[in-house]
This record gives structure tokens, C-alpha cells and sequence, in this order.
């Protein structure tokens, strides 16, 4: 891998680590960011789950999460949007999801694609 797309995938990760630990008080467990071409970039994240998430999750209420993620994502959003946008170097719209029911095998999957 170049040293160029190295930086920018160290880049990436280290603004996810920021970000998880902003509204979850400590890193996750790992985050790996691939880049798929130049315009998608996969950033995998374990362990994000906030505390009170995984409260809810333990306790069967998944529909609570769901609730608690509609406040927070456009909370995160607005904090970190043209960081990171910054950081990627092109405006992009993204999905995610939740893979993995067990508490320590939880993984959220970012899929950024670039904005035409």
C-alpha cells in the first residue's frame, strides 16, 4: 500500500476514534477504514456501541436504540461533519449498519461514497 493512502486511512481512523470517544467516554475496541476506490471509503468500527445502548440492547429493548440513535446521529453530525469532510477530501453521503447480536461481537459498518 502507498505510503500516501496510508496516511489518509490513519487519518480517517483517528478522527473515528474521536468521535466514539465524544459520546461514549472511551475508544472503541478497533477501527479498520478501506479505502475501495477513489471515490468509497468502508470504515468498520467494534465496540462503538455507547454504555446506555448496550444497557437497552441487554435488556431486549432494541427499539429504545433505535430512538436514542435518531438524537444522537445529527448531534454527531453537526460536530463532526466538515471535520470530516475535511479529512476525506470530498463532500459524501454514507449509510451504516449494525452487524453482530452478540455484546462483544458488535461491529458498526460506515460506507462513505463520494457526493457527485
Amino acid at each position: 500500500m502507498p505510503e500516501a493512502n496510508f496516511e489518509y486511512q490513519e487519518k480517517i481512523r483517528r478522527l473515528a476514534v474521536k468521535i466514539v470517544k465524544d459520546y461514549k467516554g472511551k475508544g472503541p475496541e478497533s477501527v479498520k477504514v478501506k479505502l475501495e476506490n477513489d471515490s468509497q471509503v468502508t470504515v468498520e468500527i467494534r465496540g462503538i456501541l455507547s454504555n446506555l445502548s448496550e444497557i437497552l440492547l441487554k435488556e431486549g429493548a432494541d427499539e429504545l436504540v433505535e430512538e436514542y440513535w435518531k438524537v444522537l446521529k445529527p448531534y454527531l453530525e453537526r460536530e463532526y461533519m466538515e471535520e470530516l469532510i475535511e479529512a476525506i477530501g470530498w463532500r459524501f453521503t454514507y449509510s451504516w449498519r449494525l452487524c453482530g447480536q452478540k455484546q462483544q461481537g458488535r461491529t458498526v459498518i460506515i460506507q462513505l461514497n463520494k457526493s457527485v
